[in-house]
């Protein structure tokens, strides 16, 4: 088995609703789909998002794809890929095109060429992982965001994950109470600023919830990325809360947090060489991981190969619309696909309808 061609597709996906957090607001998304041929037959297919802005016009993206990763697979066994370990320096550094679509779609092409689901691959004893739906409410009114709940309350989901970092704290307060009051007091109840605060002001605002009634499972990522001594406060002074973080840096900077004891629940997702050695590493300091969200929650095979994954992150986003049968979820779990591959198919006609090549 080689691989011996290659595709493209640009897709623009409108969003029905606007998503965002403290920081950003989203419209839409901009979908780059890749799919990597064999001369035996299979395709693997893997997937790169762009929030904000338009990708490059699908010939622009051919034309560098051919330039950078191409030649370098082009003939190549997947399994040359899959394992290989590097060692950016330089300018090589976050030079790749496509370099996690690329690297979804080899393993996609591996677990195929092996008939084995993806997570049964990576080591994964069963394909079921806890799930939480998360809302990325910031944007929305209250109605808007009552019915999201009443979503993911109608899935099974018995976890929630909300936006706050408003500056009137009255509305984080209110939006506690629409969760608590949909999702009910028992279920899971995670709160993410997207590094709206202060350290002191972090312990605060948690000080303020709690007293009004609220218990969290977690807080994601309150203050800054890189602000390790910060992190270490939180830590160390929130006694009843977990401290979730990591999911905005490298793995470098995964290290360099466990080992300043600045995080409860490690948060990763992105690639899946990188991901699994820094879920390994925080086993080294007795840290469970999170899994955030990943397209087409594609996450869920990596997540289920990791032996203390608490969570799989669950928006409810447009790009499943692009598959045939995206991943389903059941009773607060997701559950992944037990075809060969990731199992992820896409449905072509959407992929027409969604593709905008220029």
């Amino acid at each position: 088995m080689r691989i011996d061609d290659y595709d493209i597709h640009r897709l623009q996906l409108p969003l029905p609703q606007p998503i965002g957090d403290s920081q950003v607001r989203f419209d839409e998304h901009w979908l780059t789909v890749l799919e990597l041929k064999t001369d035996d037959g299979l395709t693997g297919v893997g997937f790169e998002l762009q929030q904000g802005l338009p990708t490059a016009a699908r010939t622009q993206l051919r034309q560098q794809y051919e330039h950078q990763t191409w030649s370098a697979i082009r003939g190549t066994h997947p399994a040359a890929h899959c394992l290989r370990v590097t060692r950016p320096r330089g300018g090589n550094v976050g030079a790749g095109v496509l370099p996690l679509a690329t690297e979804t779609a080899v393993w996609d092409l591996l677990a195929q060429s092996m008939d084995m689901p993806l997570y049964q691959l990576l080591g994964g004893e069963h394909g079921r992982v806890p799930a939480y739906g998360s809302t990325l409410d910031f944007h929305l009114n209250d109605d808007a965001f009552r019915a999201k709940l009443m979503t993911f309350v109608e899935m099974g989901f018995r976890a929630v994950k909300i936006k706050v970092g408003h500056p009137d704290i009255d509305w984080d307060l209110k939006r506690m109470g629409i969760a608590v009051d949909v999702m009910g007091a028992d279920a899971d109840l995670m709160v993410d600023a997207n590094e709206a605060w202060s350290p002191k002001e972090t312990l605060l605002r948690l000080d303020i919830y709690r007293q009004a009634g609220f218990e969290l499972f977690w807080i994601e990522d309150p203050v800054t990325r890189e602000d390790y001594p910060g992190y270490a406060r939180l830590a160390a002074e929130l006694p009843t809360v977990r401290v979730n973080t990591g999911e905005y840096l490298g793995f470098s900077g995964k290290r360099r947090l466990l080992e300043t004891g600045g995080v409860d629940v490690l948060n990763v997702h992105g690639s899946i060489g990188t991901t699994r050695a820094a879920a390994h590493l925080a086993g080294d300091f007795g840290i469970p991981v999170s899994l955030g969200n990943t397209i087409g929650e594609i996450g869920v095979h990596l997540a289920a190969s990791l032996p203390e994954c608490l969570y799989l992150e669950f928006s409810n986003l447009e790009w499943n619309r692009i598959f045939q049968e995206p991943v389903q979820f059941s009773a607060g779990f997701a559950h992944a696909p037990e075809g060969n591959g990731h199992g992820l198919t896409l449905d072509r006609d959407a992929v027409e309808h969604f593709s905008r090549p220029d």
